[in-house]
């Protein structure tokens, strides 16, 4: 329901005047603010350990320019041009910025940056309610709403001391100076993550209207081309050398503070529907939704209401959830963790100091990945999920660590060129040619697949093969066709003990295609291994961990080259055929029942049975 067009008038009495009135004043008076035609200010800015820097232009009759340039030399541009015509263009190209929070953006952002925009707010704001006293800090705060319709409502804060701005939404506005007589903050900060640092003002520069307009699409496509050249690099160890080439700053994940939890559907395969990583849920009602925190992914930086409901425990299914499962750790506790074993891994930026991982990172380095990116959610997960110390599968083998990006982004797309994967993998047979004997690279995980047809197939393909030769498996999601090897991610049952066999079952993504026919195997061709409701190394800082309680292949390709480095120590002489036919004769078959019906799934690995089979030479057909 629209607000009536009277409303203003009913709202906006004389108290909301006088209090515009004592801003303006001491920001520096209305004939000096009525003076400045135009702004441009520019911020050294900061957000999580990213920074870049910031321009922002402002014209009358609302127009905005927002610039920012990252340290990796992409450059973000949004814009607008009136009342309307809203416009984002990054190096994955141009998009219109038609919804609500779009619209709610530019406005806070010209509440904070714009010196003149309080003074126009009762022409941008049709409603304007004065609520009353609020403390920010130990600072007396009145409170005002303006709103353009029920949807996009802003609450701004004013000290009553000074008079100036001092919150507008979740923007705080701090360390106030004087800039050519105008009362400017000079620090600003946007949640808990963004700070922006006052460099340079100008006012009254020329700007042409064509600034704030949207540029057309060839333009854009050929800023975006110019820029994705810039957005990746390579940094490697010097000649002979090995250690870490770089340390990417942690992810950041944090949001504004959830008011409903998000609905999980089970007839979408979109991964993340209930996605409350780094999420605040304080004052969350959630006590009768517990089908969707069976499915919810969340880390340790999600804050929870006090009430949980009853089957659900947070702390305990993520630690719970490190367990690498069906016995692996009973296998470390005899000596088998892959000590002496080589494993590598080609994935995204890893955060190299991650405690799960970092006492056995020998080498980090990046082949065309994003330049100076922080690190990415699948670099930390597959590392521990191979190698972490309470995650991993071989928490004692040597990881050996390439960030790459098989592609670059165009148009907001991946464009694959899997050429990259190719070096990538010669690089690292570069590496294992120098490491002393007894200390080899033995297998390397790739959670990715490339296909005929596929910019650099054939590429990787060759290398690959050179790989076989060099004695290092290559686990990738292509090993079907690569090696003749087959293998499938499992589901579990999160209230079963991730130990036994039995507490496993279809995978969250493939099990209806199973159940329907379309994706059905049969028990020998398989080897099935953990997928599902697995904690693992987040990205998002040294000690933090995440819970995914559903995977895909990507988390399942490091548990079977961490199982492949405990069957190396195990057994030396152990090839990439011997271990997975051993794997397959000791698996497990358990029934599937759904709808009356009864299907056979398997094979089920069996960690212990397969290294006691290797190590015994016995039950592999050797």
């Amino acid at each position: 329901m629209a607000f009536a067009p009277e409303a203003r008038a009913a709202e906006a009495g004389q108290s909301i005047e006088a209090l515009l009135a004592k801003h303006i004043a001491a920001a520096g008076g209305r004939e000096r603010l009525a003076a400045i035609q135009s702004q441009v200010v520019t911020y050294d800015a900061k957000e999580g350990d990213e920074a870049f820097a910031l321009q922002v232009s402002f014209k009358p009759g609302e127009k905005t320019l927002l610039e920012a340039t990252m340290a990796n030399g992409w450059k973000v541009r949004q814009g607008q041009a009136g009342a309307g015509g809203r416009w984002r263009h990054s190096p994955n190209g141009l998009t219109d910025l038609k919804e609500p929070k779009d619209v709610l953006e530019f406005r806070e952002l010209a509440l904070c940056l714009s010196a003149t925009a309080i003074p126009e707010l009762q022409q941008s704001f049709p409603v304007l309610k004065l609520l009353g006293s609020e403390k920010i800090g130990s600072n007396s705060c009145q409170v005002l709403e303006a709103s353009m319709d029920e949807s996009l409502t802003i609450k701004l804060w004013f000290d009553e001391h000074s008079g100036l701005l001092a919150k507008a939404g979740i923007t705080l506005l701090e360390d106030y100076r004087t800039e050519q007589g105008v009362m400017i903050p000079h620090v600003i900060r946007k949640g808990d993550n963004t700070v922006l640092k006052l460099k340079a003002v100008q006012f009254n520069v020329a700007i042409a209207d064509s600034q704030f307009s949207k540029p057309s699409q060839a333009e854009a496509a050929a800023a975006s081309e110019q820029m994705n050249e810039a957005q990746y690099a390579t940094v490697v160890n010097l000649a002979g050398q090995l250690g870490i080439a770089r340390h990417p700053g942690a992810a950041n994940f944090l949001k504004e503070p959830l008011q409903s939890l998000p609905v999980y559907k089970p007839e979408s395969q979109s991964p993340f529907q209930v996605d409350l990583r780094s999420s605040d849920l304080s004052k969350v009602e959630i006590g009768a939704r517990l089908n969707d925190l069976h499915h919810a992914d969340f880390d340790t930086k999600t804050i929870w209401p006090p009430r949980l409901p009853d089957g659900f425990a947070p702390d305990r299914l993520l630690e719970q959830s490190k367990n690498p499962g069906l016995r692996v750790r009973e296998l470390h506790r005899r000596g088998v963790t892959g000590k002496g074993i080589g494993l590598a891994i080609i994935d995204q930026t890893l955060l190299v100091d991650h405690l799960e991982y970092k006492d056995r990172l020998r080498c980090y380095e990046e082949l065309h990945s994003p330049a100076g990116a922080p690190a990415q959610m699948h670099g930390p997960a597959v590392a521990s999920l191979a190698v972490g110390k309470t995650v991993g599968v071989a928490p004692e083998a040597d990881l050996y660590y390439l960030a790459e990006m098989h592609g670059a982004m165009k148009q907001g797309k991946l464009d694959w060129d899997f050429t990259w994967l190719a070096k990538a993998i010669d690089r690292i047979l570069e590496i294992n040619s120098a490491l002393p004997r007894g200390h080899k690279i033995r297998v390397l995980s790739i959670s990715v697949g490339w296909s005929p047809g596929q910019k650099g197939c054939a590429e990787t393909d060759a290398a690959v093969d050179r790989a076989r030769q060099a004695g290092v498996f290559v686990i990738s999601t292509a090993i079907e066709r690569t090696h003749k090897l087959s293998f499938h991610g499992l589901g579990r049952d999160t209230s079963k003990d991730p130990d036994l066999y039995t507490s496993y079952g279809l995978g969250s993504w493939w099990g209806s295609m199973f159940l329907a026919g379309q994706f059905r195997f049969s028990p020998g061709e398989r080897v099935l291994v953990p997928m599902d409701a697995r904690t693992t190394a987040s990205p998002t800082g040294d000690h933090d961990y995440v819970y995914y309680s559903s995977g895909g292949w990507s988390w399942s390709v490091p548990y079977l080259a961490g199982l492949y480095a405990l069957a190396c120590q195990a057994r030396p002489d152990v090839t990439p055929e011997l271990f997975w036919a051993t794997a397959l004769k000791t698996g497990h078959v358990v029934p599937v029942e759904r709808d009356g019906k009864t299907f056979q799934l398997g094979n089920i690995v069996d960690p212990v049975a397969l290294i006691d089979a290797l190590e015994n030479r016995i039950g592999s057909g050797d």
